[in-house]
């Protein structure tokens, strides 16, 4: 193996000795010379840590030239190791703030809490209530849950007196939702609130964990979410939220998003909901579930020469109570000649009546022909004016311009619309209820004799308790004040327009062409009285103790139809009325003053209205009858009237009666 080279190789002299060269010490000058000429260089670690050193320093030196001085403790961050919820103690918050409103020595009476949180969201409190109900029967889509949901706690003070008072009906499963900020046990709240066991209201947590820290976002994307959580596991039909201006935007806007993307029913309930909107307790899931589906228009057919008539009613309109259901669409259909005091009332007419700026609901129709209308065509008229989107939710309400409305008369057509044509309730009897009156007319169809409304039977509950003042069932149909449904409305029209092409191709015969209606009252309401006959209907008409009613009839600007104006004035130049509007004029009733108290205050027992099969019923001529001889009479008059209105032979095989139509009662398209 070769040995290794040398470390200096031209340097033979360095292994010897130094005793053989011994040389003569130099000054001290030289060797200092010496190590300049031949300097030593760095290692290079020594140079690494040299400039590692440096920036450290100048590192240091930054941090603590730029550090601040004002730090404050910050706030604790949310612990996810334990199960926090609503009831659970809150994360620290921060100590107060110079603006944070809190006075010296006061630190433990207000907490000011930053709504800054904006985590997951997590419902620790929920799913073991809603898991609970299945004796509601949550799961089917139809069913008896209503949800009453709040987030503040004066909202929550608000709606719980009126979700303990529907409870107890025992119509409906009442659920109570609470989805606030506040850290608030629900015993604590029922108790505060004075809700007890016999309230039988079914209470849900629906806060998100550290609901007192997070932000409006959070707390918004929550309530959407605890609803859709209820939504799955009750099926509420309907829910109601307040609407006085106290509860939370961001709970408003959640709830009422995730209502409409579930295609649920939402309520909102106004501020004076406890004074005027109790009856809404009444009501069972299913007419609740239909309360923004109902739409209602109003139509009025003015006369010439009759702008005191129009103006009051106009104006009794405007002061209607109509909460916080959609305003009705309103027509009027106004003659040829206006005169001038209509014409400028009708130019400074808004409607709706609200002070926010709102769509135009008012509609004006405007007659082109100069002369007075026929019987025919002013009841072509009127029964055009109006058409249901929807026939069974879209309805009309007939007013006469002599009519004046009280300022409730929108809750009791409500009430009883929903009630009698929405509910769990109804029975088959209901399928021949045809129109809600407002009224009750002062005398017969015929106009000869002074209408005595009849009594009937009291009910509580199941139990007759007494003989007297109820609401009673009329075949005669009204044209007063009258809310006709949408799906008779439809069957009308169909009715008239065979009725019209049956006359213009034989006369009628003479046992079916009476007139039994007097012309006092409008053409159209001839062929209403018709088709009641023919399939027995009838007409609801409201009955109260006291003499306040829902709509009152003036007498003092009274004008016979347009119609039948020239026939009335030639017989009375003749001396042979058929129609007397003197002796129509004394018939009537003085008039009675408008309900402007409680609706519930008026109706008997709290509110509860009668069975259908529990009112009294009366035949189109006024006779006292029962249901089974009125579908008698009924069928007995289609017979007749398919055979000489109809022109059906004895032949002519019965037809299947369609939805909505009349063909079965016509047969004219036959050979």
């Amino acid at each position: 193996m070769p040995l290794p080279p040398r470390l200096f190789a031209g340097d033979e002299e360095l292994g010897k000795k130094d005793d053989d060269h011994k040389r003569a010490r130099k000054p001290s000058k030289g060797l200092a010379w010496h190590h300049r000429r031949v300097p030593h260089r760095p290692h290079r670690r020594t140079l690494k840590r040299l400039v590692l050193g440096i920036l450290a320093f100048i590192a240091l030196y930054y941090f603590f030239k730029n550090m601040p001085t004002d730090l404050k403790n910050p706030r604790q961050r949310p612990n996810y190791g334990f199960p926090a919820g609503p009831n659970a103690p809150p994360p620290k918050s921060s100590p107060a703030r110079p603006d944070s409103g809190l006075r010296p020595g006061c630190e433990g009476t207000t907490e000011s809490v930053a709504h800054d949180f904006n985590g997951p969201i997590k419902f620790y409190h929920l799913a073991s209530t809603l898991h609970a109900v299945s004796r509601t029967r949550g799961s089917e889509l139809i069913n008896h849950n209503v949800l009453f949901a709040a987030a503040s706690l004066k909202s929550a003070a608000r709606l719980l007196p009126i979700a303990c008072d529907m409870a107890t009906r025992e119509r409906n499963y009442v659920h109570f939702a609470f989805m606030g900020r506040d850290d608030l046990s629900m015993d604590v709240l029922r108790s505060v609130n004075g809700i007890t066991k016999e309230c039988m209201i079914i209470f849900h947590d629906g806060r998100p964990d550290f609901s007192m820290h997070s932000t409006d976002f959070r707390m918004e994307v929550s309530a959407s979410a605890a609803f859709n959580h209820i939504n799955t596991f009750v099926h509420p039909q309907a829910t109601f939220i307040d609407a006085s201006g106290e509860e939370e935007a961001w709970f408003l806007k959640g709830i009422r998003d995730r209502a409409v993307a579930a295609g649920r029913t939402l309520i909102d309930l106004p501020e004076d909901a406890e004074q005027n909107l109790m009856w809404i307790t009444m009501l069972d899931s299913a007419s609740l579930s239909s309360w923004n589906k109902v739409t209602i228009d109003i139509v009025v057919h003015a006369q010439s020469s009759s702008s005191g008539s129009l103006m009051r009613l106009l104006d009794s309109l405007k002061k209607a109570d109509f909460f916080s259901s959609a305003p009705p669409r309103l027509t009027i259909e106004l003659p040829h000649i206006i005169d001038e005091p209509s014409r400028r009332y009708l130019s400074r007419f808004k409607w709706p009546p609200t002070k926010e700026p709102a769509a135009s609901l008012l509609t004006l129709h405007h007659r082109i022909p100069q002369h007075g209308l026929s019987a025919e065509e002013n009841s072509i008229r009127m029964l055009e004016s109006f058409w249901p989107s929807d026939p069974m939710t879209s309805h009309v309400l007939i007013l006469s311009p002599q009519i004046e409305l009280s300022p409730l008369f929108f809750h009791y057509l409500k009430y009883t619309l929903l009630e009698y044509k929405y509910s769990f309730s109804r029975a088959d009897t209901q399928q021949n209820l045809m129109a809600l009156s407002l009224d009750i007319p002062s005398t017969y169809l015929n106009d000869s004799t002074l209408f005595i409304p009849p009594l009937g039977n009291v009910t509580k509950g199941s139990n007759v308790v007494a003989k007297g003042v109820t609401p009673f069932l009329w075949q005669a149909p009204n044209s007063n004040a009258a809310l006709y449904f949408g799906e008779k409305w439809v069957e009308l029209h169909d009715f008239v327009a065979k009725l019209l092409s049956s006359e213009h191709l034989v006369p009628s015969p003479a046992t079916l062409n009476t007139k039994e209606v007097s012309k006092t009252f409008p053409s159209w309401l001839e062929h209403v009285l018709k088709l009641a006959r023919a399939r027995g209907y009838w007409t609801i008409y409201p009955n109260f103790e006291d003499m306040d009613s829902l709509a009152t009839l003036h007498n003092d600007l009274y004008q016979p139809p347009e119609e039948y104006k020239e026939e009335i004035e030639a017989e009375a130049s003749d001396g042979e009325l058929t129609a007397d509007p003197a002796k129509h004029l004394s018939l009537m009733r003085d008039e009675t003053p408008l309900i402007t108290k409680s609706l519930l205050s008026m109706l008997l027992f709290k509110g509860e209205l009668p069975k259908i099969a529990d009112m009294p019923l009366l035949s189109w001529d006024g006779n006292r009858i029962n249901t089974g001889d009125l579908e008698q009479h009924a069928v007995e008059y289609s017979i007749m009237f398919r055979r000489e209105i109809g022109r059906c032979d004895g032949n002519a095989p019965d037809k299947v009666r369609s939805n909505f139509g009349a063909e079965d009662l016509f047969c004219l398209d036959e050979p």
